[in-house]
């Protein structure tokens, strides 16, 4: 008898465990690559479409040019638009005094990343974006050491360079970038079948894969592993500028704005998921306009100036933000760490205030 309710009362105390951990808070963090928010709160550039050196397409301006900036930024990014003002805020809007920007000085993407998710800008030792891994701590790194996130942390980017400016190898979570195989711990027949697709694409960017692949991991890991904090780069909206292609950089954003679209759908038809997840969205860095635009950097005017949306779970529906402080990326960790719960400070030892557009 004695032995019996023991193993009663076990049960009990597992049950109650796991309830506690279904209500851990769940992060998917979705990154455009050097998407301008002039694009994302304006829609697509007329001075940008007119130039046959940068639109090959000559459908171009069917698909995206309408009358008004409200009307163009509906035709680009449509699931944004329709969904994220009524669950949660946009910030980046300059037009209505909504800034937000880069405090490092270099303007382009290993710095952008590490800033970020490092919480501060390395001028002086991360100067480019050479394959070495991050001597900086990332907020990932700590959320993979807090028993809730211990091996619920995953990083799917379609550019090589991501597990490098996160570290991901001292963080000890799983991350495919670039041309690597999904690491989903529980893979599924579609899986392994986008690894054999993926085996046998051509490689038109020697560290950049299609984001349709990316998406496609990162979707069907979601599905299977249950992961708690997942990152999801996109790299194709910095990918097609350097190559002077205005037109599939619009592309891009709308192909990757459906992708968002179908992963939060598959987050929230997911008990794991529903109405448990916090979304953030955002970009590393801008890019230049006119015969810049093909460029970022700091000699390109722009490249320093971002975006930030985040919506879902404790996340006020504010909508279109205006007149907010000039809010920095270095505040992108700390507001990641606030909705997770964790007790973040960052490797310069000076802690960043979350991003509250509603204080």
């Amino acid at each position: 008898m004695k032995k019996s309710v023991l193993l009663f009362l076990a049960f009990l105390l597992l049950a109650s465990s796991c309830r506690r951990g279904d209500n851990d808070p769940r992060l998917i963090v979705i990154s455009f690559d050097g998407l301008r928010w002039s694009e994302v709160f304006g829609g697509a550039d007329s001075a940008m479409l007119a130039r046959p050196d940068y639109v090959k397409d000559r459908h171009a301006a069917e698909k995206y040019w309408r009358q008004t900036p409200a009307e163009r930024r509906e035709a680009l990014l449509p699931f944004i638009w329709s969904y994220v003002p009524g669950h949660g805020y946009l910030v980046g809007n300059r037009w209505l005094g909504s800034r937000m920007d880069m405090a490092n000085r270099m303007w382009f993407s290993y710095p952008g990343y590490n800033e970020m998710f490092c919480g501060f800008p390395d001028d002086e030792r991360i100067t480019s974006n050479k394959a070495e891994m991050n001597a900086n701590t990332s907020v990932f790194e700590v959320a993979n050491r807090d028993p809730r996130y211990a091996g619920r942390v995953a990083v799917y980017g379609s550019w090589t360079i991501i597990k490098y400016a996160l570290n991901c190898e001292r963080g000890a979570f799983p991350a495919s970038t670039g041309y690597d195989k999904s690491v989903a711990r529980h893979p599924s027949e579609a899986i392994r079948l986008v690894d054999e697709m993926l085996e046998g694409m051509p490689v038109v960017w020697p560290r950049d894969r299609y984001d349709a692949f990316t998406y496609a991991y990162a979707k069907e890991t979601l599905r299977s592993d249950h992961p708690k904090v997942m990152y999801i780069s996109f790299c194709e909206t910095d990918a097609w500028p350097h190559e002077k292609r205005y037109d599939r950089y619009l592309d891009a954003a709308r192909k990757t704005d459906t992708f968002i679209r179908n992963i939060v759908e598959t987050c929230e038809s997911d008990p794991f998921y529903r109405g448990k997840t916090t979304y953030i969205l955002l970009t590393d860095h801008g890019r230049g306009s006119g015969d810049d635009f093909k460029d970022h950097g700091s000699g390109a005017a722009g490249s320093g100036e971002l975006f930030f949306a985040a919506f879902g779970k404790g996340i006020p529906a504010l909508g279109e933000v205006e007149n907010t402080p000039d809010y920095k990326g270095m505040q992108v960790a700390a507001t990641i760490s606030e909705i997770l719960g964790l007790d973040f400070v960052p490797d310069n030892g000076v802690k960043q205030d979350a991003i509250h557009p509603e204080q």
